[in-house]
């Protein structure tokens, strides 16, 4: 089949969608080569296998569901048969010495991003689609154009964690959904309901997006709207099936038919101390609020102010549509499911981190497109307004290039480079923290990284040795060089007083809070109060970008010291 070169050249779509491929493509290989990935709560490289491993285990379990696992399987099944072959034995360290070499990780991890930026442009593709479905076709376009500018899906875009995943499929449902009311279609129930399934597979907190907004819509509809009304069965009968059959196959792939025991316990564990541990504001009206309030700040940072008031104008403008009653409460439906996941999931988990605040800001775009297009339709103003929508397009294009550069710029490589060039073969290093907070060590150097968890729950990497030690017996070690994260070391560098009203310490805080012995010690490391001098501290070099921290794994302070004589 010929493809239409000149065709797709002049579709504004295809730029659109060039536009954040490229944003994606330029920190494919932030990190890499590499026995792990930067990306914080990364999937890949190494923790899809433990899901695939694990959901079926009768009486074990894995944090999060494997549908993913599954998606990335084709992708990596042929790197992970070659690490088995040149493995000397099927033993449990043997394989897992074998797999965790940089070849081989590398090689996951550049798959998962690729799914990953796929996904991503297939959540533009759409959000795009539900404005057009609603608004016609330019809301459509300027929908998309506002969600491939979003700073957090420019950067979960491009790294394997599953929040861009989870999005796709809930995307996809919504939409589907939005299908079945507009063109009053029964079987598009099928789809929205797989396509819901598949979300809550991938990550569990999908489950935020559909909570409230399919049974309000679905009331909705039949509030407003004669036709389900005078079809009732037949549009019954289509959702029950379809909720009963989604309902199935997701009890399926999670686990809970074929090992009952450890869905249990994983879902035990996500309802208390994966979010519990975690919560940092007050569980009631105070807490909310200063939720709230955070989110404001998050979503006003740049000119975000700006693209809030076009998503509320795109709200209201939408609402006073009179045209068809089944269209504007499809439209409404990514607005609902703004509001089901803030309810669901941010006031039940109690966080605002980045990730946790994507769907929001995925969802407000199909406003913003319905508010510029009308904002166009204003002929007396008409240049104005493509003059201004422009100026705003061209500082969140900025914000967005943002991310790629702060990648190439990471200061974990600078680390790296003075590395390189002040340490001799044999040097003795010491480190802190989990893998993605880590730079790439010198082969020739002997590095151990201390820490008071047990051994057998860290993430082994190649020519690290894993020490359980007190950090502040750091004089019985004596190495000649200490690296450690300025994000990891503020754990113990926070000041215990009370954050604020309505905000909390989480729980594992706290925890870090009672080791006093280990704060003492960075507080007098940091401060320069041991045999130990910094040397070397690598940065964020933002300039001419705009400084980006997301995810506590991007453009972090790395800081090297040096035992003095």
């Amino acid at each position: 089949m010929r493809i239409p070169v000149r065709k797709l050249l002049r579709a504004p779509l295809f730029w659109i969608l060039a536009f954040a491929a490229a944003m994606r493509v330029a920190g494919l290989f932030w990190g890499l080569p590499h026995a792990d990935g930067w990306d914080d709560d990364g999937f890949a490289p190494r923790n899809f296998l433990t899901a695939l491993a694990l959901t079926w285990t009768p009486g074990s379990y894995f944090t999060y569901p494997p549908l993913h696992a599954f998606v990335l399987l084709p992708l990596t099944l042929p790197g992970a048969a070659m690490a088995l072959a040149q493995a000397p034995s099927l033993s449990q360290a043997d394989v897992i010495g074998a797999i965790t070499q940089p070849f081989y990780m590398t090689w996951f991890s550049l798959a998962a991003r690729l799914v990953s930026i796929g996904m991503s442009l297939g959540i533009i593709w759409a959000i795009g689609r539900m404005a057009d479905l609603v608004a016609g076709r330019r809301a459509g376009l300027l929908a998309a154009g506002a969600c491939a500018l979003g700073v957090g899906l420019t950067y979960y875009g491009q790294v394997s964690n599953l929040d861009v995943p989870y999005l796709f499929w809930s995307a996809l449902s919504l939409l589907a959904l939005m299908r079945a009311v507009v063109e009053r279609q029964t079987r598009w129930f099928w789809y929205a309901a797989l396509l819901a399934a598949a979300a809550i597979a991938t990550k569990d907190q999908a489950y935020a997006v559909f909570a409230l907004s399919l049974p309000i819509a679905l009331l909705l509809w039949f509030a407003v709207d004669a036709w389900p009304r005078a079809h009732a069965r037949r549009v019954l009968a289509a959702l029950g099936g379809a909720a009963l059959t989604a309902c199935f196959l997701l009890l399926l792939v999670d686990g809970a038919i074929t090992n009952p025991s450890g869905f249990a316990k994983r879902v035990a564990f996500l309802a208390g101390p994966a979010s519990h541990d975690y919560a940092a504001y007050v569980a009631g009206p105070s807490g909310w609020w200063a939720l709230l309030q955070d989110m404001f700040a998050h979503f006003c940072q740049g000119s975000g102010m700006v693209v809030l008031m076009l998503a509320a104008l795109g709200v209201v403008w939408h609402l006073r549509d009179r045209r068809d009653a089944a269209r504007r409460v499809a439209g409404l439906l990514p607005l609902l499911a703004i509001l089901s996941f803030t309810l669901c999931f941010n006031f039940a988990a109690l966080r605002s981190d980045d990730r946790f605040l994507l769907p929001q800001g995925v969802f407000a775009a199909v406003y913003v497109g319905i508010a510029a297009a009308r904002l166009l339709e204003i002929a007396p103003a008409r240049q104005a307004m493509r003059a201004a929508l422009a100026v705003l397009a061209l500082f969140a294009a900025y914000a967005c290039a943002s991310v790629p550069a702060a990648m190439a710029n990471d200061p974990r490589y600078a680390a790296e480079g003075w590395m390189r060039a002040h340490l001799r073969p044999g040097d003795s290093i010491e480190t802190y923290g989990q893998n993605f907070y880590l730079p790439r060590f010198p082969e020739h150097t002997r590095i151990a990284r201390v820490g008071q968890g047990a051994l057998k729950v860290r993430n082994p990497l190649p020519h690290v040795t894993e020490i359980l030690a007190p950090f502040e017996a750091v004089e019985q070690r004596r190495p000649r060089y200490i690296l450690v994260a300025d994000r990891w070391a503020r754990r113990y560098l926070t000041p215990d007083a009370p954050p604020g009203a309505g905000r909390i310490h989480p729980e594992n805080q706290k925890g870090w809070f009672a080791e006093t012995g280990a704060r003492a010690y960075f507080a007098a490391l940091y401060q320069g109060r041991t045999r130990y001098r910094q040397v070397y501290a690598a940065a964020p070099r933002s300039a001419p970008w705009r400084e980006v921290h997301i995810h506590e794994s991007l453009n972090e302070t790395v800081r090297i010291f040096e035992r003095m004589p």
